[in-house]
């Protein structure tokens, strides 16, 4: 065999080293739910998550509860972005949003929790936590030109609720914010998402029934 047949030989074994690994890759991360976004061993062991109409993928302890008891709103850790692709506008926004949300869900909590719950930004008996795991910054003339869709902004972030004395998981929440027109950012979606989500802390997330399929996409 001549030098330069040796040198293509090599050369295409390594281009299909390289495709193999990364269909490999991709193949691990698309068994996960949420199209390769949820990892449920950021939330502990033996977690499996439920569809909601208010969230996305949720996963509640039995007999949670917030009545009575007073959350602790902790910092966010930095953004770990699951979806390949986004750029430096996306990476952005993803560490804008992680700044912003504890006092977001603070300020959320505290109006609908009103004579249920404490919430504090020092003290509590539960924690909430949570991380972003993607973000598309969107993009506001596509909104405008093209509509439809088109340009549309999105956040996907996981939240948990823990003991603070044992650590111990007590709820874990998946879920996706999307902008699609001009009418909104996304920030005010959060914002509405917020509302809402405290209001589903008020009736204890609403746990669902052992017989509601579990979430696999």
């Amino acid at each position: 065999m001549s030098h330069a047949r040796v040198q293509t030989w090599i050369l295409a074994w390594t281009l299909c080293s390289i495709a193999a690994s990364a269909a490999l890759a991709k193949g691990s991360t698309s068994k996960l739910p949420d199209k390769g976004l949820l990892d449920p061993a950021w939330f502990g062991p033996g977690i499996e998550f439920h569809t909601t109409e208010d969230i996305d993928f949720l996963w509640v302890k039995p007999e949670f509860t917030v009545k009575g008891h007073k959350l602790l709103v902790d910092a966010w850790q930095d953004p770990d972005i699951l979806e390949k692709g986004r750029d430096a506008k996306d990476s952005a926004k993803a560490s804008e949003l992680t700044a912003l949300m504890p006092s977001r869900i603070r300020g959320a909590l505290t109006a609908t929790l009103a004579g249920v719950a404490e919430v504090s930004k020092d003290d509590g008996d539960m924690v909430i936590t949570g991380r972003v795991v993607d973000c598309n910054a969107g993009n506001k003339a596509a909104k405008f030109w093209v509509g439809f869709g088109a340009g549309a902004g999105s956040v996907t972030f996981d939240i948990k609720i823990t003991d603070k004395a044992s650590g111990e998981l007590l709820a874990g929440i998946h879920h996706r914010v999307i902008s699609g027109t001009l009418m909104s950012e996304i920030d005010d979606k959060v914002a509405k998402w917020l509302e809402i989500f405290g209001n589903a802390l008020k009736n204890d997330l609403a746990a669902p029934t052992p017989s509601t399929p579990p979430a696999r996409d």
